[in-house]
């Protein structure tokens, strides 16, 4: 783990760049994989892929064209050609430029060859001078009786000239080929079905590496119809049931096939067409002396291509670039918005509709339209709601909530109607149906299952019939024309007006400018099932595995053979070793300060286990209690003591008591209205155990409540750590036990108080979970995760402590952890940490505001009686005073703090809150 003061190297390629090897300069490939992606699970080292081993920095994996080769090679040895972006992406124009923009539009050109020959076309053609050479493709839009669907399969039938000059005809169920491809793997095997151009079988035809892909036809087409015009009456939409799943013969020329801007842009590897093909080279293939029978090939494919990208940046100015001297922004911050975004201004009092004007990325300021007033007022980043959906993450972006982003094709209501929802959410709409989410299956004998053998079936019989008396020749699927009105009720978002209205590219290429209360977002067949299968990523589900206790011979219930020094055991007479040895951290501290007096392993959020130990070192000069537990001067002296200290002093009889079982469970508690199971004896022994190990060994900033008449329920109250962004906040946790206890890991929900204004921490959820190993929330491995023989509720209590409310917590996404050290890492995670820092000041005055069952007096001596309240205000203070003095006054202890300063937006916010917690200050105080 690199130190936060060691700068490691920019990333010099992304994925999706043009490159070209130095030490050849005819060898131009495409990055498929970069070290500094956000892969959560890292590839397996033993795959076969040459692709697909582990990275190390410095790494890129490459594709090359024409000739099929990947490698991963050394970033040094290559050259970038271009950088692929299209509208609606995010860029900045270096790696620590806080100052980010927007693409709105893209202008491609591209160096032809021609596909089979490889004959170069001379000089640069724009994007008006060519026109697609593929019909349709995988994923493409297409409309039918007012109805929007996608292409989720295709069959091919694609002809291949094979060594000799044969032409071989090779129907298949998939969309892998394409004109000018060629090798050995062209070909599958057995070639028993293959039919040569005049109809004899070529049983004895055989895969070899001249092998070339002459045309392709796409014959059938399985489409997956997502939603109907939305301008329809509700009336008119009866009458125009769903359309058939297949298209194929005549029924292809009555599909309208409709695309993005993005889609049209001219890429490298493209197949295309000149629309002058004057002059163009063209292949001819076959042996029929007569030319019947014989293929002519004009198509070409893109070599080379050179982008500019119009970017709108943050603070409203516009500009045209060259997209290599630009950077993909590929770790937005959750409150970044642009010009034209439509988004929530939540503070403590109201929350407003507003429509970003301009944005100080560098102050984390914007200055807004209000909808409802006009008035234009300076906001605080801090306190705007970009997406308008709980718990948005960078790793896994979604727009189903505010607004629209320019990209997203969107339904037009007519004018007068609405899209139904209060403004600015902008529903989304899009049903795919059950047969398109059927995994694909295969019989032992090699057949295909499911719809996708009814395709199959479909293409063959038209295959086997092509050129016969009677086969239908497939007409060409319908484009948009100009001045066609028919599907003026969709179109793409082009731009964001600072009005509030959008404009939409129509189909036929007019220009529509309507409010946003008249759209609704098309949810599309690949988003709904990335949705999907991307649900539950990282958890364990109920149904997994999980250890079993069984009784050893001598009676003692044990986790299978486990042979760990410290499994918990049942005999009674075993329970002080095992308090003393399994689960003895008498010697963790709050304060974020550990002094061990063993290693106990704590299993981390991801990744290698960390002992308490490694996590800070003991501060010897730290004061001792009676019993030897070293204890922060910020917690009270019975937060150490055993019960019965001394409490002589009239009305001093302190509230802060580590561990408590109270009589009745709180009705606040998040699973207060769950039924609880009839405890069993062994849930009752266990639980036991454990009280007693909470009892001895809680750190001095950590509080439990148990309660009698919930034997299945905990509240646990946990300080933030010193010199981290959470430091003297309150984060309360509610737990429950279920009967499987302890054999299943309790199950825990946050108690968040951002006030809708995003996690506080990546592993705390605004809707309750806590993403952990040990709790069976986060995939990690075996020994990461809960066992009933070497867990504990203690260690759920401080692993979440120790390793979640961290000094960077931006790291605790293990897709960013290898970010550490890099410029972009250091730059997110100080913008983390500012945002963590000013809600974590919120949790103090929700913690005092509203009374917390079980937790009140606590709470209230912790703040008000140890003038913890006024350390927080005093510490506030400063920081907002050293914030606004230049920034070259800091000292190297002062960027050493987990939050050395405050950004103008940062104050803005924090200011707000301030306000709240001294007036509860001066009124407890009078």
């Amino acid at each position: 783990m690199a130190p936060s003061n060691q700068r490691r190297a920019a990333a010099k390629f992304y994925q999706e760049d043009i490159v070209q090897r130095k030490d050849d300069p005819k060898a131009y490939g495409v990055v498929l994989r970069c070290w500094q992606d956000a892969e959560d699970i890292p590839p397996p080292a033993d795959s076969a892929d040459p692709l697909m081993r582990p990275l190390v920095q410095g790494e890129v994996g490459v594709s090359y064209f024409p000739r099929p080769v990947r490698e991963i090679i050394s970033e040094d040895k290559l050259a970038l050609v271009d950088r692929m972006y299209q509208p609606g992406d995010l860029l900045k124009r270096s790696v620590d430029d806080v100052r980010s923009g927007i693409v709105t539009h893209t202008t491609v050109k591209g160096r032809l060859d021609h596909a089979i020959s490889g004959e170069a076309i001379p000089g640069w053609k724009t994007m008006d001078e060519i026109e697609t050479a593929v019909e349709v493709d995988m994923g493409d839009y297409v409309v039918y009786n007012d109805w929007v669907g996608q292409v989720v399969e295709m069959f091919d039938e694609a002809w291949v000239e094979v060594s000799g000059g044969t032409l071989v005809r090779l129907p298949e169920l998939s969309a892998r080929l394409a004109v000018g491809e060629k090798g050995p793997d062209i070909l599958p095997q057995p070639m028993s079905t293959v039919q040569g151009i005049f109809g004899f079988l070529l049983g004895s035809t055989r895969p070899s590496s001249s092998d070339t892909v002459i045309s392709v036809k796409h014959t059938v087409l399985a489409v997956a119809w997502l939603a109907i015009n939305q301008a329809l009456s509700p009336a008119e939409a009866m009458t125009k049931p769903r359309p058939q799943r297949y298209w194929y013969g005549s029924d292809l020329g009555d599909l309208t096939i409709v695309s993005r801007r993005a889609e049209e842009a001219m890429r490298v590897g493209d197949r295309v067409r000149l629309r002058n093909n004057t002059g163009v080279p063209v292949t001819r293939h076959g042996r029929s002396p007569d030319g019947q029978g014989t293929i002519e090939v004009d198509t070409l494919i893109v070599q080379e291509t050179r982008t500019s990208v119009d970017v709108l940046w943050q603070d409203g100015t516009r500009e045209t670039l060259d997209a290599r001297e630009t950077i993909p922004y590929l770790n937005p911050d959750e409150y970044d918005c642009w010009p034209g975004d439509h988004v929530l201004w939540k503070t403590e009092e109201k929350k407003q509709h507003v429509i970003v004007q301009s944005v100080n990325a560098r102050d984390r300021t914007a200055y807004v339209r209000v909808v409802e007033t006009g008035a234009i007022e300076l906001a605080s980043v801090l306190e705007l709601d970009a997406h308008g959906t709980n718990d948005w993450s960078a790793l896994a972006p979604t727009n189903d909530g505010l607004g629209v982003r320019r990209g997203d094709f969107v339904f037009i209501h007519k004018e007068g109607a609405t899209n139904g929802v209060e403004s600015p959410m902008v529903p989304r709409i899009g049903e795919v149906e059950e047969w398109v989410r059927e995994s694909p299956t295969v019989s032992p004998n090699g057949q295909l299952g499911g719809w996708r053998r009814q395709m199959a079936d479909i293409g063959t019989r038209i295959a086997e019939e092509r050129g016969r008396e009677g086969s239908v020749e497939e007409p060409p699927i319908r484009r948009p024309q100009k001045g066609d009105t028919s599907l003026n009720w969709f179109g793409e978002v082009i731009d964001l007006r600072l009005d509030g209205t959008v404009e939409i590219m129509l189909p036929n290429a007019d220009v529509m400018v309507v409010p946003l209360n008249r759209l609704t977002r098309l949810y599309d067949s690949v988003e709904q099932l990335e949705d999907l299968w991307g649900d539950d990523e990282g958890t364990v589900d109920d149904g997994e595995e999980v250890e079993v206790w069984e009784m050893d011979q001598d009676g003692h219930w044990v986790e299978g053979t486990a042979e760990d020094d410290d499994e918990w055991e049942s005999a009674e007479e075993d329970e002080d070793i095992v308090m003393e040895d399994a689960m003895d951290v008498d010697n963790v501290v709050g304060g974020g300060d550990w002094s061990p007096s063993t290693d106990t392993v704590i299993p981390p959020l991801h990744g290698t286990p960390i002992s308490v130990g490694a996590i800070a070192a003991p501060d010897d000069s730290r004061p001792t209690s009676s019993n030897g537990r070293p204890h922060s001067p910020d917690v009270p002296k019975d937060a150490i003591e055993v019960d019965g200290e001394d409490e002589s002093e009239e009305g001093s009889e302190k509230p802060w008591k580590r561990f408590e079982v109270l009589p009745s469970a709180p009705a606040d508690h998040a699973f207060y209205n769950t039924s609880p199971a009839q405890p069993s004896r062994n849930f009752m022994a266990r639980l036991t155990k454990e009280y007693k190990a909470l009892q001895n060994s809680l750190p001095d900033s950590i509080l439990v409540r148990a309660y009698e008449d919930r034997s299945d329920l905990l509240r646990s109250l946990i300080i933030g750590p010193e010199n981290t962004p959470y430091e003297d906040a309150p984060f309360v946790i509610d737990w429950q036990l279920d009967s499987n206890f302890p054999q299943t890991p309790p199950i825990a929900h946050f108690l968040s108080w951002t006030n809708g204004n995003g996690r506080v921490n990546p592993n705390l959820y605004e809707e309750g979970k806590v993403c952990l190993s040990i709790l069976g929330t986060w995939a990690g491995d075996k020994n990461e995760s809960w066992s009933a023989a070497r867990s504990s509720l203690l260690q759920a209590f401080v692993s979440i402590q120790g390793l979640v409310l961290v000094k960077e917590p931006w790291f605790c996404e293990p897709a960013y952890e290898k970010l550490r050290g890099t410029e972009d890492g250091i730059v997110n995670s100080r913008l983390y940490n500012e945002k963590a820092y000013v809600l974590s000041r919120g949790f103090v005055r929700r913690a005092l505001e509203i009374p917390l069952g079980s937790l009140e007096a606590e709470i209230n001596w912790f703040y008000y009686t140890n003038r913890k309240l006024k350390k927080v205000l005093d510490d506030a203070g400063a920081l907002i005073e050293k914030s606004q003095r230049p920034e070259e006054s800091e000292t190297e202890a002062d960027r050493e703090r987990a939050v050395p300063r405050l950004s103008g937006g940062g104050i803005i916010a924090l200011q707000r809150t301030l306000a709240k917690l001294q007036a509860l200050y001066e009124a407890h105080s009078a």
